[in-house]
């Protein structure tokens, strides 16, 4: 991963565009989606840019790029068709501890901008790093017919009732349980349902969820592309995941990112047992040598799942 992804404040940027043709244009309404201060430098402005101006949405500065307009910058976007000043920029920006962008000239920037499908609150960025605009463009057309219009009305909804949720539920697990039951039901994609159902299970609850362990049992395997859709899917839902010592990381890198990992033990059974006995959701990730003795030793404790690789 050469590009590293961060959501940054937008409340904390002041941003510089260069440039005010089509190019620019489209930066700068990306920006305005957040709080950020933009500033456009050009003597030329699209009408769209123009027609910002006049409503107070950004500062510009009618006239040519200086690198005194760096001061106080944290971002610089460049959209000149003219490379050695594009370059220059670059250099007084690295300079200036500024970050530049130059469109469509990966060489020159510091960052890039990834695709984004935006649900606000809920934002997906999708990067290839230059490498593939088409298949980007392909996955972000795919995302928006997948990812429902209400997102981000869901999302904050969730959101406003963290507070609520702490004090009925005493646990991270019960809280974690909660949502996922919560989010599952088809009634959570529709807006004037949310309130209803969170209620209706905030009543079953009635101030405690007992919780269950669980145990899902996966084949390991070098190629994470072998994995099938259900084994991938428990290992994003597991507490814990265990893992035998030939585990490709590129497997676990695979469980999901809160989830706590622990190397298998000879005794496999009791270790289980005793994370189970927990309520804690555990993914056992074998290796296709132990995936069978597993099988037959952990069946006992009716694993949810039983995975193996794909043919």
């Amino acid at each position: 991963m050469q590009y590293f992804p961060i959501f940054v404040d937008g409340e904390q940027l002041s941003v510089l565009v260069v440039g005010g043709g089509e190019v620019a244009t489209r930066k700068v309404e990306l920006m305005l989606k957040t709080p950020a201060n933009v500033t456009v430098v050009s003597p030329k402005l699209s009408n769209t840019i123009a027609q910002l101006a006049n409503d107070n949405k950004l500062t510009h500065i009618d006239g040519y790029y200086d690198k005194s307009l760096l001061e106080d910058k944290q971002l610089v976007f460049v959209a000149t068709e003219n490379r050695e000043l594009n370059k220059q920029i670059t250099k007084d920006a690295r300079a200036a501890g500024v970050l530049a962008n130059v469109v469509d000239d990966p060489e020159l920037c510091h960052f890039i901008t990834p695709s984004i499908v935006d649900r606000a609150p809920m934002i997906f960025a999708i990067s290839s790093e230059g490498k593939s605009p088409v298949l980007v463009r392909y996955w972000r057309e795919r995302l928006e017919t997948i990812l429902p219009q209400a997102m981000g009305t869901i999302a904050t909804f969730a959101g406003n009732k963290r507070s609520q949720i702490k004090t009925v539920l005493d646990s991270v697990t019960k809280r974690r349980n909660f949502w996922e039951i919560f989010f599952s039901s088809s009634r959570s994609e529709q807006p004037d349902q949310l309130d209803s159902l969170y209620d209706e299970l905030i009543n079953q609850v009635d101030g405690d969820m007992p919780v269950e362990g669980e145990l899902y049992i996966v084949q390991g395997t070098d190629k994470p592309d072998n994995l099938s859709l259900a084994g991938l899917r428990h290992m994003q839902k597991a507490d814990i995941a265990i893992y035998d010592h030939d585990i490709s990381p590129s497997i676990i890198e695979l469980v999901r990112r809160d989830a706590e990992r622990e190397i298998s033990q000879t005794d496999i059974t009791t270790q289980v047992n005793q994370l189970m006995s927990q309520g804690l959701r555990v993914c056992y990730i074998a290796s296709p040598k132990s995936y069978t003795t597993a099988k037959d030793g952990l069946a006992s404790m009716q694993p949810v799942l039983f995975n193996s690789i794909q043919d």
